[in-house]
């Protein structure tokens, strides 16, 4: 289990993107709920797999750029802080999540 927590904590960065909202100035109405959602959806094809995330929280807002921090529940059972990130560029949110702050 330290090992997969190592591994999520070592850098592994996912990042996809999706359409800003529609009839919305793209983060503007994006919270930390929906980016944390975005980051266990992206994990389930992944080797190391979120089943939850709880406590999601806003650390930093832009009008590009919103980073959060929340706790994940593993599939292997362990916990482990996770760092999201959502970015606007050219129109999509683009979601990224990490094992470790971002710089």
């Amino acid at each position: 289990m330290n090992e997969l927590i190592g591994r999520f904590r070592g850098g592994l960065t996912l990042l996809v993107a999706i359409p800003a909202l529609a009839g919305c100035s793209g983060l503007a109405h994006f919270d930390c709920d929906a980016a944390a959602e975005r980051a266990r959806s992206m994990s389930q094809d992944r080797s190391i797999r979120i089943v939850s995330i709880a406590n999601a929280r806003e650390t930093a807002r832009s009008g590009t750029d919103l980073r959060c921090t929340a706790d994940a529940i593993l599939a292997d059972g362990g916990t482990a802080p996770v760092y999201i990130r959502a970015h606007e560029e050219n129109g999509h949110v683009e979601v990224a999540y990490q094992g470790a702050p971002f710089p």
